[in-house]
């Protein structure tokens, strides 16, 4: 009885057994490989460390005396610590979105995380 139905569904696939593996096995196999390699983008982490580097200066430095955009600066302080806040802003809202939208987009994922990260770095430190 197992025989036959393991039989019967192999006529189903028309699968024929051979020495070499047939194409849909070998893209399956490959397709698995290329999904995680495709799932993993260094360049999505890098430029999101950059941007949040970039981001968290500027945030810190709204606060550091000496800076050209800190406190008493007048309208280079309006200009870079307005900009500084924005990007802070555009980060958190794009890491609220990509965290409900993470399964479509899983390089952006790793931008948004990377880039608070080091944003959040920056501020501690």
């Amino acid at each position: 009885m197992t025989s036959r139905s393991f039989d019967d569904r192999l006529e189903r696939i028309q699968w024929t057994p051979g020495a070499v593996p047939s194409q849909d096995v070998i893209d399956s196999v490959l397709g698995g490989q290329r999904g995680l390699a495709k799932a993993r983008s260094v360049g999505a982490t890098l430029l999101g460390a950059i941007s949040g580097i970039c981001i968290g200066f500027g945030v810190k430095g709204m606060t550091l005396v000496g800076s050209p955009w800190g406190p008493d600066t007048g309208l280079a302080g309006m200009i870079g610590g307005g900009l500084s806040l924005t990007a802070l802003a555009v980060s958190m809202a794009l890491a609220i979105y990509v965290a409900l939208r993470s399964h479509r987009h899983p390089w952006l994922m790793q931008f948004a995380s990377m880039n608070l990260l080091m944003i959040v770095v920056l501020l501690l430190s």
